[in-house]
């Protein structure tokens, strides 16, 4: 990889005031093995992103063009890593996804100094945004998407049990693990019409609003609007930590049902559901009310993702979480509270 695409920096521990050089620079072939280390120092074997493990999958991975790697070494001692995602052509964000640092590297602000490098790389790229899902047991990546200009857009909450988990913080008394996610506007700045529920219009007005783009919200379906009748649903099960994923693609007379056959055949204790709703037609101010029937709830946007519009909805039936144990920044927990899950 040529010099230009590395960064050298010096920093020092604001402990006990020793200097280090690191250096930042994009994943190349041979890396596989550092990737791997410092995901086993920090999670054992229960990182939640599988291919971390397997050095054929991760280089398959990057070969594609779909996961992009970055990394910081101190002399020949890998220190951290930072992951960002494409997930074209189905959309058109740039995910900054896993940033884990070993032990003996923290304390030096490495982690904000290899955003600020991913940051700048991933907006030569123009994607319509940057993502990011942060972690609710420490606020330092959540604050330091902050300091990047990121907004705080909405929450995930059980897409992995907390029991099977392990890091260097405490994780609390919920019994799954939740996300706080953030958006950065790149090239999307333009929503134009979201058609959002009036019960949740105020809220939804409030978040777009915050991330400073335009954006027209219309909270009554057109009456001259057609629905279709059969839904198109992408579903993303994981049987290890109870959660499903499901993304719609197109609202049809029919998604009710399909939403409840998912519903009734993950009825277990841990059984979560984030469900993504697309909110740039008309039928989404039906299907939203059905769905809030169903036991789901609004918990936040996911604005200039794709092409289309959507918003996140959630499906935790009786599991508990410990809000109080979440640990934010100021303006996370101000999210929280919009929600109406700061209690």
């Amino acid at each position: 990889m040529p010099d230009a695409d590395s960064r050298t920096v010096v920093l020092e521990n604001h402990k006990d005031k020793t200097e280090k050089t690191f250096v930042l620079r994009p994943f190349v072939y041979g890396d596989e093995e550092d990737v791997i280390k410092c995901v086993q120092e920090e999670y054992g074997d229960t990182y939640y992103r599988r291919e971390y493990y397997d050095k054929d999958l991760l280089l398959e991975e990057v070969k594609t063009g779909r996961l992009h790697l970055f990394m910081a070494y101190c002399g020949q001692d890998v220190c951290g890593i930072q992951s960002m995602i494409f997930y074209t052509p189905e959309e058109t964000r740039l995910e900054a996804a896993s940033q884990i640092f070993r032990k003996a590297y923290r304390g030096y602000g490495l982690a904000y100094e290899l955003v600020k490098y991913t940051y700048e790389y991933a907006k030569k790229l123009a994607p319509s945004c940057i993502y990011a899902s942060t972690v609710v047991f420490h606020n330092l990546t959540q604050s330091m998407c902050e300091g990047a200009g990121m907004t705080p857009v909405a929450f995930n909450l059980g897409s992995h049990l907390t029991s099977r988990m392990k890091n260097s913080f405490d994780l609390g008394s919920s019994e799954k693990y939740a996300q706080a996610i953030l958006i950065l506007p790149v090239a999307k700045k333009d929503l134009g019409d979201v058609y959002i529920h009036p019960s949740i219009a105020d809220k939804a007005a409030s978040l777009y609003g915050d991330l400073g783009v335009s954006y027209n919200i219309i909270s009554s379906a057109p009456a001259d609007e057609q629905t279709v009748s059969g839904s198109v649903l992408t579903v993303s099960e994981n049987q290890r930590e109870q959660s499903i994923s499901i993304k719609v693609k197109t609202i049809g007379s029919d998604l009710i049902e399909k939403v409840r056959d998912i519903m009734s055949s993950h009825s277990g204790k841990y059984w979560t559901i984030q469900l993504i709703l697309p909110v740039s037609t008309g039928s989404a101010i039906n299907a939203y009310e059905k769905l809030a029937g169903e036991g789901f709830y609004f918990m936040g946007v996911r604005a200039a993702c794709s092409d289309t519009e959507q918003i996140f909805m959630q499906y935790t039936k009786d599991v508990y979480f410990n809000f109080d144990e979440f640990v934010l920044t100021d303006r996370f927990r101000k999210l929280l509270k919009l929600l109406g899950r700061d209690k």
